[in-house]
């Protein structure tokens, strides 16, 4: 798992945590009018697209192979809910509504099984599964969107620190050859 997925997570968690603050400030994101309403459609799109990005890499190098495809399809899922949301409520393309739904319940659904499946491999990586699991939760409304937010900020560290401690005993191992060869 690389390192700029990671970046990714933390992107997509900070986008959904800031979004759900929003609503202590009353927004009206289904009709914006101000600018703190067309901030609350910014960041609940931006958290959605941050998120199939981050998704689609780690679908590139999953942790796990048992149904790393899911990952994949719920990066595409996350974009297209984000999409739809921008298109539906900055624009009022009502029609987008089906974008936002399906993608956001597309996303739920994959990230939950692929959750899931990861949990079942005997792997130090199948806990990236319970994160996916936690992070299928959000499904970008309410309450899920601060426990989407927290989850992939806290699966960023997780990733980061893994990559590192692959980093460490690359550079470990080369050490080692260079000695004995």
């Amino acid at each position: 798992m690389s390192r700029s997925g990671a970046a990714w997570f933390a992107v997509a968690g900070v986008f959904a945590v800031a979004r759900w603050l929003l609503e202590f400030a009353d927004i009206e994101y289904y009709d914006p009018e101000s600018l703190l309403d067309y901030s609350g459609v910014l960041l609940q799109t931006a958290a959605g697209l941050a998120t199939g990005i981050a998704l689609l890499l780690l679908w590139r190098e999953p942790p796990v192979e048992r149904g790393a495809f899911l990952i994949g399809l719920g990066g595409i899922a996350s974009i297209a809910q984000g999409l739809g949301n921008l298109f539906e409520d900055a624009f009022g393309w009502s029609w987008a509504v089906w974008g936002f739904f399906i993608g956001g319940v597309g996303m739920v659904l994959t990230l939950a099984l692929a959750g899931l499946l990861a949990l079942t491999v005997r792997s130090p990586r199948r806990w990236s599964g319970l994160f996916l699991l936690l992070g299928s939760t959000g499904g970008m409304l309410g309450l899920g969107l601060l426990v989407m937010g927290l989850t992939w900020i806290g699966f960023s560290v997780w990733i980061y620190r893994d990559a590192s401690g692959k980093q460490r005993g690359t550079n470990l191992e080369s050490m080692e050859d260079s000695r004995h060869g």
